[in-house]
């Protein structure tokens, strides 16, 4: 899918070229309100985007010169320029600076669908590696979202030796951090938000709480009030810069559908939707579900997890994944001693109880997540030899 930076100072014209971009195909697109003079500072944001999509009003020498450069900082990056000036002689100088198609001011819908399928049409895949996004979500308070949040990224740093930084995006008294560790944040993502100009790699490595080796956590809003400062264009701005520097991102998204999870949606590459196998999940389950879909999201990236598996009087698994209308990906067990435990000394399950059946569900939920480790899995199943499998198999009988 054709990541796209939209980029302009005017904050009408930046909404009215997204919605365009939006009816034109399925795309990802972040959106940056920005003179072009302070573009180059958004050197991240640049790196991520397969396509720049940027607008300016007026087109002088000093304008072209800008572009020219920003063109030679980032030569892999398209660049669609969109301008009112009339001057015929801003064509020949923007394909001279390697500007791939100027589109006039106003955006005439089916030029710019043309011009995007052209740009489409011709990507190629980016080598170097940015996070996956991962994102928790339920349909109901109570299901677990942050505990496994947290403890999945703990299982991907502590046993697969992955780079993850845990974001809590829960706006009703966000606590996630508290599960596993007793460390004050430094800094919350409301307060990250309202000095966004500030946001680099540098700063925010300032604002974390650093867990363990590999596993960092960004703690969220304390009241919904505070919540209220975060917004959708600073979100993905922050994201810009969390991908480049980890191997997963994920984030504990609560119960909420609004603009703003759903742009976090629209940046995962899965989607974790925790349930409980009771009738007070079912329902509610298939409508975020049905949300999920009517989104758009492909299937293979919805995983449903059914928490607190095992206890007396739950619904069959079988009979949820019909309630659901899809199968249960994950299944972690009922395990209350060791997660109470575990979440009053604010501690990962895996460091108090390595052998427990909920430490063992998360290490299999971070295996099959990560697709290097489970093709490694699979690869030396297959590699083992006949004669090994039939001994294997007897000894299982």
């Amino acid at each position: 899918m054709l990541k796209i930076l939209i980029a302009s100072d005017d904050a009408e014209r930046l909404a009215e070229i997204n919605r365009l971009t939006a009816a034109a195909g399925n795309f990802q697109t972040m959106s940056l309100q920005e003179g072009l003079a302070r573009l180059p500072l958004q050197a991240s944001r640049l790196r991520l985007a397969d396509l720049l999509i940027l607008e300016l009003s007026d087109i002088g020498p000093a304008q072209m010169f800008a572009v020219e450069t920003l063109r030679q900082q980032h030569p892999e990056l398209p660049c669609i320029l969109i301008t009112q000036s009339q001057d015929s002689s801003v064509l020949l100088k923007a394909i001279r600076a390697g500007v791939c198609d100027v589109l006039s001011w106003p955006p005439d819908k089916a030029q710019l669908a043309e011009a995007l399928k052209r740009v489409e049409a011709t990507h190629v895949p980016r080598t170097h590696e940015v996070a996956q996004v991962i994102s928790i979500i339920s349909c109901k308070g109570g299901a677990g979202t942050s505990f496994v949040a947290a403890n999945l990224g703990d299982a991907l740093a502590r046993h697969l030796g992955k780079r993850v930084l845990v974001v809590d995006l829960n706006r009703h008294f966000g606590d996630l951090t508290h599960i596993v560790t007793d460390q004050a944040p430094p800094s919350t993502l409301p307060e990250i938000c309202s000095q966004i100009d500030r946001m680099d790699a540098a700063f925010l490595e300032a604002c974390l709480i650093h867990v363990d080796n590999g596993f960092d956590m960004l703690a969220g809003a304390s009241d919904p009030v505070k919540a209220s400062q975060i917004q959708k264009e600073k979100l993905e701005w922050i994201l810009s810069v969390m991908q480049p520097n980890y191997d997963y991102v994920i984030f504990d998204i609560g119960q909420s559908i609004d603009p703003l999870s759903i742009g976090i949606l629209d940046h995962s590459d899965r989607i974790c939707v925790v349930a409980e196998p009771s009738i007070a999940f079912g329902r509610p389950g298939r409508r975020l579900i049905d949300i999920l879909r009517a989104l758009h999201y492909p299937e293979d990236k919805i995983r449903v997890v059914l928490n607190r598996v095992g206890r007396k009087n739950e619904v069959p698994r079988a009979t949820m994944e019909d309630i659901l209308g899809i199968k249960v990906a994950f299944a972690l067990p009922d395990d209350p001693s060791v997660v109470d435990e575990a979440v009053s000394h604010g501690e990962p399950v895996a460091k108090l109880s390595k052998r427990s059946g909920i430490t063992r569900a998360l290490q299999a939920m971070a295996m099959h997540l990560s697709p290097a480790q489970e093709a490694e899995r699979r690869s030396r199943q297959e590699s083992v030899s006949p004669l090994r499998k039939l001994m294997l198999r007897a000894r299982s009988t």
